[in-house]
């Protein structure tokens, strides 16, 4: 059994990470280098998410985050707005995680 942080930064960041990356390339045609500076992450993350190239517990969870709680944050995003990305990533976790996080400050809009 793992605890909530760690079950946040190996499983539920990384797949929300998956989703949004996918729904910004496959939706808003953006590049990958446009998807790693909205997201905060290197390019060559952004092409493991994309060509899925992570683990299967990372694939299990993702296939249980619903585009639609984000959809708003990632159109957003999609149009330059970086600061949503946090806040998507924090309304994927906060569904799937029940612990209160610490770590982000992140505001849930």
């Amino acid at each position: 059994m793992i605890n909530g942080y760690t079950r946040a930064s190996k499983l539920i960041i990384p797949a929300a990470r998956s989703v949004i990356a996918k729904e910004l390339k496959e939706r808003y045609h953006l590049t990958e280098q446009e998807i790693a500076a909205r997201l905060g992450i290197a390019q060559a993350a952004v092409s493991k998410y994309l060509s899925g190239k992570y683990s299967d517990r990372i694939k299990d969870m993702e296939s249980r985050i619903s585009r639609e709680w984000i959809a708003g944050k990632i159109s957003l995003l999609a149009g330059g707005e970086k600061k949503y990305a946090n806040s998507a990533i924090c309304t994927v976790c906060k569904k799937e995680n029940a612990f209160d996080c610490k770590f982000s400050s992140a505001e849930i809009e």
